[in-house]
């Protein structure tokens, strides 16, 4: 109903993820939790049930809604919302759920772990990597192979601010 009211079909979006993921493509969800208009318990459930029913490897980013351009009515996420939504995605059995757009507010949601052993992968705060532990895509304490795109040999920590750079052309 609400994806109808922005004048979307929510079916070609499903159906788009399921077939890119059927393709080989490499496929990442972000979903925009907004207080009041998608932010409900069986909406995130519902959500988080159809991604880890195409591939539990599916990282899903949670992000947070600031009031902006033309939707000014709905609060900010707070917290709380991205924490439902968080719990929505583990409860499900995805291994990678992200809280963003409120760095360093959520705590160790915006890092990666090994969904074999635990550890803790990829640490960040923001856009900011601040440490890499990934050894060639693999968790460095159990060798599981982690999905993703990944460089051979990452850079360990990041420099500069942390914030996205404009791509030359």
């Amino acid at each position: 109903k609400n994806y109808r009211s922005l004048g979307c079909k929510l079916d070609s979006v499903l159906d788009t993820i399921a077939r890119l993921k059927d393709m080989g493509f490499w496929v990442e969800i972000v979903t925009l939790v907004i207080p009041g208009f998608n932010d409900g318990a069986e909406e995130l459930a519902e959500m988080a049930g159809f991604i880890a029913g195409v591939s539990k490897e599916i990282p899903w980013h949670v992000t947070a809604f600031h009031p902006d351009y033309k939707m000014t009515d709905p609060p900010r996420t707070g917290c709380a919302e991205l924490e439902r939504a968080y719990d929505a995605g583990k409860t499900a059995g995805l291994h990678y759920v992200y809280a963003g757009n409120l760095p360093g507010a959520v705590g160790d949601w915006e890092n990666t772990y090994c969904p074999g052993c635990e550890a803790l992968l990829i640490e960040r705060r923001g856009f900011l990597v601040l440490d890499n532990r990934m050894r060639s895509g693999a968790c460095p304490e159990c060798a599981r192979q982690i999905p993703g795109c990944w460089e051979e040999t990452p850079p360990r920590h990041s420099t500069g601010s942390g914030m996205p750079r404009a791509l030359r052309v």
